[in-house]
């Protein structure tokens, strides 16, 4: 037991990855970590939520013994990054994609921006695998809530809206403080807007380091289903959970005409008294308001 309560505090960041059915890019996801250079000292966490193509088979050979795998039965990206959360033993937590590559040092930067800039949440350059000129620097929205990734390169430091999630680190004091990721919110979608504007409302903050680049694989096939209705459901819980009255309205409009749109209400409504409850409690716990993150970030909604 005592030999445990060493290691534990000797663990600076832990990288929690949820996957599913990810063929090898989770393999050399984990490679890719493995190999990189950094002074800080972490552990790696693999979530697999009901993966059927054993894509964390390779874990089991005697080069990864010291990885982490949890196996879930498709609870959905959020809820796995949650679970990989009971199992870390950082002061810091790095949530990832499963079909990443990381430089040397990318764990140093992004902890010392989080410490030099006193902020809460980090998030790198984002690029394209096949094409590293194509970058990106964090998300926000437009003006009907569809996510966008912020194109104009900017300081070191420079507060952004939202750390999408394949590449995102956060204090374990806000990550708590701020209830994780939301465990209502359906398979996959919006799951990392809602923990960023949460963060927001709650006084923290969310910079971004454009010097650390991290290489995401964009354009993959999903070998897994993801619907129009999981979309607007997780994104109108959001609203819900977030939004005062005069937004929250204008978000059902919005949705209102979509073909899918009876099948959320269902799913709302069978989930009302639970989201319901979160509103008051954030509401009630919050620093800021909605107006304020919309202000801030000139977002016209």
């Amino acid at each position: 037991m005592k030999e445990k309560q060493i290691l534990e505090t000797n663990i600076d960041v832990s990288i929690i990855i949820p996957c599913k059915n990810e063929g090898a890019n989770l393999k050399w996801t984990v490679d890719s970590l493995m190999k990189s250079q950094n002074v800080l000292n972490y552990e790696i966490i693999v979530v697999d939520d009901g993966s059927s193509d054993g894509c964390s088979v390779f874990l089991k050979g005697d080069v990864y013994k010291k990885i982490t795998l949890i196996k879930t039965n498709s609870i959905g990206a959020g809820q796995a990054r949650n679970i990989g959360v009971e199992a870390a033993n950082g002061k810091y937590f790095m949530f990832c994609d499963a079909h990443i590559k990381v430089p040397h040092k990318w764990l140093d930067g992004l902890v010392n921006t989080l410490k030099t800039f006193d902020a809460d949440v980090v998030t790198p350059c984002i690029t394209d695998i096949y094409n590293p000129l194509a970058a990106a620097y964090g998300l926000t929205w437009n003006n009907r809530l569809a996510v966008r990734w912020i194109s104009r390169k900017p300081k070191i430091g420079d507060e952004i809206p939202f750390a999408g999630a394949g590449a995102l680190c956060i204090t374990k004091e806000a990550f708590e403080k701020i209830y994780g990721f939301d465990n209502l919110f359906q398979v996959l979608g919006a799951e990392d807007q809602e923990l960023c504007l949460k963060a927001w409302l709650f006084g923290y903050k969310i910079v971004i380091n454009p010097e650390v680049k991290v290489a995401h694989l964009f354009n993959r096939k999903r070998k897994y289903k993801v619907t129009s209705a999981n979309i607007i459901y997780n994104t109108l819980s959001l609203a819900y959970y977030h939004f005062g009255e005069n937004r929250l309205n204008k978000t059902m409009k919005m949705f209102m005409m979509e073909i899918n749109f009876s099948n959320v209400q269902k799913d709302i409504k069978e989930n009302y008294e639970k989201i319901l409850n979160k509103r008051n409690k954030y509401f009630n716990e919050r620093t800021y308001d909605d107006d304020f993150f919309f202000k801030k970030f000139r977002i016209r909604f």
